[in-house]
């Protein structure tokens, strides 16, 4: 026999002895008046595969185990009381396993949690994940109520009537009994000996629909009558928490937050004065903390993100600026603005936003004073903004051929010019555009501004001598026009290519999904660069129709070009991305955003007759309809 396994065995029933114990207190507590025992293997049921929907849900080293339900490539429904606490990231490392019926072996997924989200009056909680699930289909939520002599089927990863910790998702069937405001009471038919057991908590109660099943409720307390140490006056009773008439709070928590454009981008950060409250250059290898939320009519609560326009004035050498929240470990490899030195130029970012509501900056090289720029924030609130809707990037607006309006003179220097956007891929109504600008034939620095009828100019891009390009967020009037003045020197062109939309609605479009930036890809670790026309297909670990954001660094470029970007098995556009310079400048970041195509990636290509390496970053993403 292996001692070893032994004794971890021995804690293990130690473990669940005592965390069914704080299970019954929480849940009792929490559904006063119920009049069961504690909710927490299904006993008299049967091991279940089919269900790769069904979660394991491990809090701590052996402090609790719970059952829960995929309902969204990144969110678990589970009872609340399998959390402590009241919501945000859990006080204990806590792991999710899906797509894995026996826990012993190998396959399905496994993801950490990084933030829980209880309903405001009932034993339910949604766990986010560290990152989507993109191989196992979530179970949808009812938006039907049951009726009583309805049969459901219960699964869990609990107790069963012999086994203290199974390692194995059961099944079994349960029949209402009665259907309250909030709750639904089950029981097993007549001369059955199907129950809900400890470490069962959280775990689905489902409904057959079509060839699948949809969510009905969550295991919230049970009688425990058939489990294994049972009481001598268990019950086979059990209450699931309902789920049918949350089902609009449900689908506003997981969609992700909804974007509000700024009327005017608020100033969070400058270092050549006093806002931000960092003044000065900052010295290499520095980290410069400023708040965003509260600032600029960005409001103090509930801001889950917010879309940057990150400006490094360098008065040194080159570097690179990266933008993180505040109190997360910086992403070392990551960067969001790369520049040379005696340049002043911009990219945009989107970053989430802490419970501290501040985002810190890391400078990585060379004296520089840095500038950001909110140009609006994203909201779980349900009141306002609106959802992002992908388009066939179009291109809308080229001065140099007199499309969208004004002739094909350049805008002169402090000139401005007034462009239509609604009416074609862009909807009458939207409240925003989401464009790739392009700033063409300049020859000093200088920097554009846009505003909606009515609206003050602020900055969206700052540009240097030759073409600069990248996403930028466009608030449209109620006449689906905005204007863009040039603040320079020189003369220039403007390319707008439409990728997407927001809505004028908080109900309608995709919501952003926040995660932890990372690398996707950096062919600088290739036996070669990308060679002219070539492409690289590129794994967001994101599901199929999504919408990646992402920053797009050409380095070590041999001859100036620009990018394609397209969901693999979709078709590549005419229109560019990420335009950058000949070799002088090294590295050249653009912000984009790219819908996800087969085995979620992503095609680019370099439109160039020279080679180029390629980094790609992502830093959040929308699900699909």
């Amino acid at each position: 026999m292996d001692t070893r396994m032994t004794a971890a065995r021995s804690r293990a029933r130690r473990a669940v002895r005592r965390t069914g114990l704080a299970a019954a207190l929480a849940v009792l507590t929490l559904a006063a008046g119920v009049g069961s025992a504690p909710a927490s293997g299904v006993t008299g049921g049967t091991p279940a595969d089919g269900y790769a929907f069904a979660a394991h849900i491990q809090v701590g080293e052996l402090v609790r185990g719970c059952s829960g339900a995929l309902i969204d490539p990144e969110w678990v429904a589970t009872s609340a009381a399998c959390f402590a606490g009241t919501g945000g990231a859990p006080a204990e490392t806590t792991t999710v396993t899906v797509g894995r019926a026996d826990l012993q072996a190998t396959g399905g997924q496994q993801r950490r949690v990084v933030d829980v989200v209880p309903h405001p009056s009932r034993q339910l909680a949604l766990a986010k994940l560290s990152a989507p699930v993109i191989d196992v289909a979530p179970v949808p939520v009812a938006a039907v109520a049951p009726t009583a002599g309805e049969t459901l089927q219960i699964l869990g990863y609990g107790r069963t009537a012999t086994t203290w910790v199974p390692r194995r998702l059961h099944r079994g069937d349960l029949t209402v009994q009665t259907v309250g405001g909030a709750t639904i009471d089950v029981a097993p038919a007549v001369g059955a000996s199907v129950g809900i057991c400890k470490g069962d908590a959280g775990g689905p109660a489902l409904r057959p629909r079509g060839a699948g099943f949809e969510l009905v409720g969550v295991h919230t307390t049970s009688g425990q009558a058939g489990c294994l140490d049972a009481p001598a006056d268990a019950t086979a009773t059990a209450t699931e928490t309902r789920l049918d008439d949350i089902a609009a709070w449900v689908r506003q928590t997981v969609r992700g937050g909804t974007f509000v454009r700024l009327p005017t981008s608020a100033a969070v950060l400058d270092t050549r004065g006093s806002i931000g409250g960092a003044p000065g250059v900052k010295a290499a290898g520095t980290t410069t903390s400023f708040p965003v939320t509260g600032v600029g009519g960005i409001p103090a609560t509930g801001v889950t993100a917010v879309l940057v326009d990150v400006t490094a004035v360098t008065t040194t050498a080159g570097m690179y600026l990266t933008v993180f929240p505040e109190g997360t470990t910086r992403p070392a490899a990551l960067s969001t603005l790369n520049v040379t030195g005696d340049q002043i130029l911009s990219n945009s970012a989107v970053v989430a936003v802490p419970a501290s509501g501040k985002l810190s900056v890391y400078n990585n090289g060379g004296g520089v004073h840095i500038i950001v720029d909110v140009q609006g924030y994203y909201t779980r609130a349900g009141t306002s903004g609106g959802g992002y809707v992908p388009v066939t990037p179009t291109r809308l607006v080229d001065t140099r051929s007199g499309l969208g309006g004004g002739g094909t003179t350049a805008i002169p220097s402090g000139g401005s010019r007034t462009f239509p956007f609604t009416g074609g891929v862009i909807p009458t109504g939207a409240s925003a555009a989401f464009v790739d600008l392009i700033a063409t034939g300049a020859t000093a620095q200088g920097w554009i501004g846009t505003f909606a009828t009515g609206g003050t100019s602020r900055s969206v891009m700052d540009y240097v001598p030759g073409t600069t390009s990248h996403g930028v967020a466009v608030r449209l009037g109620t006449d689906g026009r905005a204007t863009f003045t040039n603040n320079s020197g020189s003369p220039i062109h403007l390319v707008m290519t439409a990728t997407g939309y927001f809505t004028g609605a908080p109900a309608t479009g995709a919501g952003l999904r926040t995660l932890a930036a990372r690398r996707l890809v950096d062919t600088r670790s290739n036996p070669a660069p990308m060679p002219a026309n070539g492409t690289v297909d590129v794994a967001t670990g994101l599901p199929p129709g999504a919408t990646a954001v992402v920053n797009f660094v050409v380095v070590d470029n041999t001859a100036g070009g620009y990018l394609h970007a397209w969901p693999v098995g979709g078709t590549e556009p005419g229109t560019s991305l990420s335009n950058y310079p000949p070799t002088a400048d090294l590295a050249r970041g653009g912000m984009a955003k790219v819908p996800v195509g087969t085995d979620g990636k992503i095609r680019v290509r370099n439109v160039s007759a020279g080679t180029t390496n390629l980094v790609v970053d992502l830093q959040a993403w929308y699900a699909g309809s």
